[in-house]
């Protein structure tokens, strides 16, 4: 399988050296007309501050369940839980470097592919905008089912009480119109309400956990110390690896935001890096407040729970509160996964732009300047992914508290999946790119450094993670989740092959853009310059 995918990877490359000229620059002044700067269907232009940026990104990465996320981390290292989700966030950041030293250079409201188009032509780049497209399908699922879970298996732990199937349908379907309807709001109403919302959440769980910290008889600079984790560093490292690290995801979301922003290439990337520290931050505290909340002999039991808060704070704070903290939290969620749906609808609504789908249904904005065809598409189709997962394991499992659960760890799993195979591609962009284009200023280390040694690291933490957390213990229906995963990516890259074969891959926005900027690597300060 893995040959496979990167036999199509390779042909890709070659279809769009093919396709592309070298010099996309070049290729951009003499091969593409400038877009019509009276068209109507432009995005809202310099409406986002750097305010809403970060909150844009926080909604993404959603660390306002924190608590609720921590479970896993526990279970690999213990008393010493907070040292994964550290580590986790100090490598995020290093593997993060090429896509943000993109956003400096360009502005691009179809996010990664925009990299991977620079870097390998157009046949990766659309490659690169379908598997992303595919993710945030799985994404979508996944959110729709994090709600029930929320809501009903607390109910269920702490008063015994099942709710009926039909509720389970409904939160899930009422979560996916929520989203869509804070995605089809105007971006910078989006942005303020997330930032209003998100900030007194914050304040909300903080609370909580400042409780917690202060009620619990069990605090200690025991569990501040790495060298308390279970197996060791090895504990801490596989905890990293496998789901500290992939608490910050969602950190992408602002990217498909930059055409919006009153300074994209100045604040996309200080937004990401704002954003990853506030989470870091609040899912470290909330981590050191569930391990201290009870005995180190508890903690077996913390790990295996589905929330890790529940029976932590149950100790400390009534069961009412803990419920009602799972319904804010649950609201809350619904509307910032607003971002997420935002950021899809602008990558499919880059596509058409591109004539890559050829639609001027999709290409069109609704009064709020926002991509509304693509909401209603994306809409339609996750709803139908959500209903196909729920009826498959309601059918093989039977519905239990189990059942709620599972269906959103396997649809995680399988957006994750899609996530590790498109996201390395961009990652190699900026070398490629960079080297392929003379004029482009850019000190030799810095350029190895970011854009290959970093890469590289990334892609190799990449593939141990897919090992380590998916692959080593393919269990049923995970194992049917990686096979649905495999195959939209196989049949995303055969479709592109074959747009690529008719020529029919449209056209690379991206590329113009890079070449209207008249902007140049700087070697000395790093940025672009005039």
């Amino acid at each position: 399988m893995y040959r496979l995918k990167t036999s199509i990877f390779l042909e890709l490359i070659e279809l769009g050296k093919k396709i592309n000229p070298i010099n996309p620059i070049s290729f951009c002044k003499f091969k593409m007309s400038k877009p019509d700067s009276n068209s109507k269907e432009e995005l809202a232009k310099g409406v986002i501050g750097l305010l809403g940026l970060v909150m844009l990104s926080i909604a993404g990465i959603l660390p306002i369940i924190g608590p609720m996320e921590v479970g896993a981390i526990v279970a690999y290292a213990g008393p010493a839980a907070i040292w994964p989700i550290i580590v986790g966030f100090v490598l995020f950041l290093i593997v993060s470097l090429p896509i943000l030293e993109y956003t400096k250079l360009v502005s691009f409201a179809g996010g990664y592919y925009g990299l991977a188009e620079l870097g390998f032509g157009r046949a990766v780049g659309k490659y690169t905008a379908l598997a992303n497209y595919i993710f945030y399908l799985f994404w979508q699922a996944a959110n729709a089912f994090f709600i029930p879970v929320l809501i009903l298996d607390t109910i269920y732990y702490l008063y015994g009480y099942l709710a009926p199937i039909w509720l389970w349908i409904l939160i899930a379907i009422l979560t996916l119109i929520i989203t869509q309807f804070m995605a089809y709001l105007h971006p910078k109403n989006l942005s303020e309400i997330l930032t209003y919302v998100t900030i007194a959440t914050l304040i909300i769980v903080i609370s909580y956990i400042v409780y917690a910290i202060l009620k619990t008889p069990y605090n200690s600079v025991y569990y501040l110390n790495p060298a308390n984790s279970y197996n060791g560093f090895k504990g801490i490292a596989l905890g990293a690896a496998v789901t500290g690290f992939f608490l910050y995801v969602g950190y992408g979301s602002t990217l498909f935001y930059s055409e919006e922003a009153k300074h994209g290439r100045r604040d996309v990337w200080r937004a990401v890096y704002i954003s990853l520290g506030v989470s870091a931050l609040v899912i470290a505290l909330s981590a050191y407040s569930i391990v201290a909340a009870v005995p180190l002999s508890s903690l077996s039991s913390i790990a295996s729970a589905m929330f890790p808060e529940v029976p932590a704070w149950i100790h400390y704070i009534s069961a009412s509160a803990l419920l009602a903290l799972s319904v804010i939290v649950a609201i809350v969620a619904m509307l910032s996964f607003g971002s997420g749906a935002g950021a899809q609808s602008r990558l499919m609504w880059a596509m058409a732009r591109d004539n890559f789908i050829r639609s001027n249904w999709l290409k069109k904005l609704s009064k709020n300047q926002t991509p509304v065809n693509a909401i209603i598409l994306q809409f339609i189709i996750s709803a139908v992914v959500t209903l196909i997962i729920l009826a498959g394991m309601v059918t093989f499992y039977g519905y239990s508290a189990t059942t709620i659960a599972t269906a959103w760890f396997v649809t995680g799993t399988a957006a994750t999946i899609v996530w590790y195979f498109h996201h390395f591609i961009p990652e190699f962009g900026l070398f490629a790119y960079v080297k392929k284009n003379k004029n482009i200023k850019y000190s030799r280390a810095r350029l190895w450094i970011v854009g290959m040694i970093v890469p590289i690291l990334g892609m190799i933490l990449f593939l141990y993670t897919f090992y380590e957390g998916i692959i080593s213990d393919l269990v049923e229906p995970y194992f049917a989740f990686v096979i649905a995963s495999a195959i939209a990516l196989i049949g995303v890259a055969l479709y592109v092959i074959y747009k690529a074969r008719t020529n029919s891959l449209g056209e690379s926005v991206v590329s113009y853009m890079v070449a209207e900027l008249g902007k140049e690597w700087s070697s000395e300060e790093g940025k672009p310059q005039k």
